[in-house]
């Protein structure tokens, strides 16, 4: 079942929310002098994933030309 329009632009903004989350509790373990870097590389990793998925739903908006 093919995903409409609007289901995608939902969930586009789902994983933009989570995605900006991410980059917000990111900035605060980099400045703590505590920082855990394994926690660090595991949000990194997320962040990396998201931003993917991200893609893929942008693209998904994007109309199949002819050629």
């Amino acid at each position: 079942m093919a995903l409409k329009e609007h289901q995608i632009r939902q969930r586009l903004g789902q994983l933009k929310e989570r995605h900006e989350a991410l980059e917000s509790r990111l900035a605060g373990l980099e400045s703590a002098p505590e920082a855990n870097e394994l926690d660090i590389k595991r949000i990194k990793k997320e962040k990396l994933s998201l931003k993917d998925d991200i893609k893929h739903y942008e693209d998904m908006l994007i109309p199949d030309m002819d050629a």
